[in-house]
């Protein structure tokens, strides 16, 4: 699958793949990336995402699958460190299971995970949901950016990503991100990998966390003092000093709190 790809940074460096969240593409990760220049960065559009739109249907299994071919065919050595926000954390998190072997260490803020009891029945009236609200937001917003992560530089490319969606889509992309639950092999997966939360997040979103961290044998689980979900667009400088003492194995900011 040819995902549309931006790359910035020396050759030889260190690969970071950066997997965006949901509503955005690669595009959303530029305040973070100008803030790592020692390392190659590539932020992939994902399948039905963006310049990638063409490459859908979304499914969490197929993009992970999609990532790995970028990472085989784009990155020197065959290994990248990944860094995974949402929807984009979901994806990350499969490919820790799936294709281990290519990723060096991890960082996956936000990471959504079903343990509700019909986890069936729950992708389905999400994607019901989905249809109604993204249908309802571009009937009466008109494609205007209400997210205020969006930086005023950044407004005419996510403008366009919501031109290129549908409502269908939209609620493809939901039902698979709703479906997700803990993949089964995370304890055989031997990657470095923090899975963070924003403090002000729901409280079941750090048991997430901890859910994914517990079984994997270098997993580790924190928090973001007085962040909110979408905290690494918010705050890129916080979040590329996270991601750098994670990569690097040093020290961590004051401000993420081991949980």
């Amino acid at each position: 699958m040819d995902l549309f790809v931006r790359e910035s940074g020396p050759a030889g460096a260190p690969a970071i793949v950066f997997l965006h969240g949901g509503r955005t593409s690669g595009w959303s990760w530029e305040p973070v990336v100008e803030r790592m220049p020692g390392y190659r960065c590539l932020a992939p559009d994902l399948p039905q995402f963006g310049r990638s739109v063409r490459q859908g249907p979304f499914d969490i299994g197929r993009a992970a699958d999609a990532v790995a071919e970028l990472i085989r065919s784009r990155v020197h050595g065959g290994r990248a460190h990944l860094v995974g926000f949402s929807l984009g954390a979901q994806v990350g998190t499969q490919l820790l299971v799936s294709e281990p072997g290519l990723v060096d260490r991890a960082v996956l803020s936000g990471t959504f995970v079903n343990t509700l009891p019909f986890p069936r029945q729950t992708p389905d009236l999400m994607g019901l949901f989905a249809r109604t609200m993204w249908s309802r937001w571009l009937l009466t917003r008109r494609g205007k950016a209400r997210e205020p992560e969006i930086p005023a530089a950044s407004l005419d490319l996510y403008r366009e990503d919501m031109r290129l969606a549908t409502s269908e889509q939209a609620a493809q992309i939901v039902v698979a991100s709703a479906g997700f639950t803990l993949p089964a092999g995370l304890d055989t997966s031997t990657v470095a990998a923090l899975f963070v939360t924003g403090a002000k997040e729901l409280p079941m979103a750090r048991r997430w966390a901890a859910a994914l961290a517990r079984p994997m044998p270098h997993g580790v689980s924190a928090v973001a003092t007085d962040m909110r979900h979408d905290w690494p667009l918010r705050h890129p400088d916080l979040f590329s000093r996270t991601v750098e003492g994670w990569l690097t194995a040093t020290s961590l900011p004051r401000e993420i709190a081991l949980h």
